[in-house]
């Protein structure tokens, strides 16, 4: 008897020893949890209430770009580099920040319904490129929800303006190294029947580097007119308009001349009246009149357009587009109403081998065409619909009583004329540095306060 009460003893005694061993484990692994899940909690109330992170990838998107060559692996269509990385990061702290903060709900939804309904689109056609495309997406737009409180305080957006330029200085310099020919070009073009090299800031593309400037020309020049600057700042932005413009020169880009241009002369109208209109416009009629045989070479494409000597079935219209428009709009219209309605999830011809002919099956050149293709007529009106909220706002803040807003208004109004024109010949929305900026700064509008509107309703 007192063997076996012995051995419950010892037999009890173990189990207690073999129970406390076991529970040091599982508090670890609950400690472990609880930590975990305090410091993702902290980090998303960090998140909502910082805007540090919004300003680091606004204002460091062109540097990050410039490592386009430091590929790691690739997923599916996507190269993963550093470019890929930040849009990932960019697409989850954004949505961290929508979902711990409620100022977002005060903003139009209309934004919110055409990422909506590009979602639904990819759902029912999905594929690995409409997915892609559609993060793209998402992670640019998404910043209407949260960057306009950082971009509508004055302060702010005059950090972020100094911060963006000093970036862009880097390509712009990089651009006259390689026209040096100290760096190689990374983009090369047949003009006049020759090879031409063409500087991109060491960018992939001009259009690259174009992207960038097209916001870098406009945040320029309300630091160059802005009385509230210190000269040197004034100085300073003067010097990084003229040596931009001359980077813009070395691309060779026929659509950045054009929208650069109207850009600068529509802030002087705006902004500084018949004078610096006029006086721009001889400046300007002088440089086409030193230029104009290489002008003639590289508009040669639109000339051929325009006169009806190009064709688009042989793809002679604007240096193959023409062919390119008409193979997305016959796979649109060929697709059956379904897809007219809610489009085919992605800008890709379905059944379209790329490798039988140079025209390009991924890239329709048109971002009209595009979101048409990709989202349908419904996406498209939403995206269009979008713009013009966008204008009417901005056209609204002219007349505002504060120079800020105003300021504001002016650089929307330039952005939304460049992608307007570049949508004609490329895809803006497809590439995160055209959405990034129209959208952050749009929500600075819609943010921004105005004095006049507010003593208004206080006299109510």
């Amino acid at each position: 008897m007192s063997t076996a009460s012995n051995a419950l003893q010892q037999s009890h005694g173990t189990a207690s020893l073999g129970s406390r061993l076991l529970a040091w484990p599982a508090a670890a692994c609950g400690a472990a949890a609880v930590l975990l899940f305090g410091t993702l909690g902290a980090l998303a109330d960090w998140l909502a209430g910082s805007n540090g992170w919004i300003l680091f990838f606004l204002a460091g998107k062109p540097l990050i770009d410039l490592t386009w060559r430091w590929s790691f692996v690739h997923y599916g269509a996507q190269a993963v580099n550093p470019q890929a990385l930040a849009g990932v990061a960019v697409l989850l702290l954004n949505g961290i920040a929508l979902l711990k903060r409620a100022a977002w709900r005060n903003l139009p939804k209309r934004v919110l319904l055409m990422l909506a309904f590009a979602s639904l689109s990819v759902l029912l056609s999905p594929s690995s490129w409409a997915l892609n495309e559609l993060l793209r997406l998402f992670a640019g737009i998404t910043f209407f929800y949260t960057a306009g409180s950082l971009l509508a305080d004055p302060e702010k957006f005059d950090h972020f303006s100094k911060i963006f330029l000093c970036a862009m200085v880097v390509p712009v310099l990089l651009s006259y190294v390689q026209w040096a020919g100290l760096l190689p070009y990374e983009y090369w073009d047949w003009l006049n029947g020759q090879q031409v090299g063409r500087a991109s800031g060491t960018y992939p593309t001009p259009l690259s580097m174009s992207f960038f400037l097209y916001y870098a020309f406009p945040l320029a020049l309300s630091l160059a007119s802005s009385k509230l600057q210190k000269s040197s700042v004034r100085a300073a932005a003067l010097v990084f308009l003229l040596l931009a413009s001359g980077a813009l020169a070395l691309g060779n880009h026929r659509t950045a001349y054009v929208v650069v241009a109207l850009q600068v002369l529509l802030w002087l109208v705006m902004a500084q009246g018949r004078k610096a209109v006029a006086a721009f416009l001889v400046a300007l009629a002088v440089i086409i009149f030193l230029s104009a045989s290489s002008l003639a070479t590289l508009y040669a494409p639109v000339e051929g357009a325009l006169s009806g000597e190009a064709n688009f079935e042989n793809g002679d219209v604007f240096r193959g587009r023409g062919f390119q428009w008409l193979l997305f709009l016959n796979s649109y219209a060929s697709s059956g109403p379904l897809h007219w309605v809610f489009g085919n999830g992605a800008s890709i011809v379905a059944g379209y081998d790329p490798e039988a002919t140079d025209v390009d099956s991924v890239e329709p050149h048109n971002d009209y065409i595009r979101i048409l293709h990709a989202y349908g007529a419904v996406g498209l009106t939403l995206y269009l619909s979008t713009l013009a909220l966008f204008l009417r706002k901005a056209l609204r803040l002219l007349k505002s009583a504060s120079e800020f807003p105003k300021m504001l208004a002016r650089i929307l109004l330039l952005a939304l004329l460049a992608v307007f024109l570049q949508s004609m010949m490329m895809e803006p929305m497809r590439y995160p540095t055209g959405v990034w900026y129209l959208f952050a700064i749009a929500s600075a509008l819609f943010c921004v306060k105005e004095p006049q509107a507010a003593e208004g309703r206080l006299a109510v």
